[in-house]
Parts: structure tokens; C-alpha cells; sequence
């Protein structure tokens, strides 16, 4: 996980880069879904999330 940034308040949705998508467990993206409900008082709300992936600004084309 590199970063999460906020795309959309309702429902609240939200871009997850990561290095390798298909690599991240369904447990992980539970577990930050569940953190943030408690961390913000978003009991009972909807929160989207999706995984992209980053650019490596590194990496040889």
C-alpha cells in the first residue's frame, strides 16, 4: 500500500495505490474498510474502495 486518497463523499469511495493489485488480501481491504468506520463515526455507511496501481517512476520502460 502506498497511498489512499478520497475521490467521493457519498458514499465515501475511496483509490488505494499499491505496488501489485492482485496481490492485496480481501482480508486487508476488510480490515481498512472496518479502521476507517471506526476511526470516523461511519457506522452503517457504505465505503468503496479501489485498487490501482501506482507508477513506478523507477522502473525501465
Amino acid at each position: 500500500l502506498r497511498y489512499v486518497t478520497q475521490i467521493k463523499s457519498r458514499p465515501p469511495t475511496f483509490i488505494l495505490f499499491v505496488s501489485r493489485p492482485e496481490e492485496l488480501p480481501d482480508s486487508y481491504s476488510r480490515f481498512l474498510v472496518n479502521d476507517m468506520r471506526q476511526q470516523f463515526d461511519l457506522a452503517s455507511v457504505p465505503i468503496r474502495l479501489y485498487l490501482r496501481k501506482g507508477d513506478n517512476p523507477y522502473a525501465k520502460d
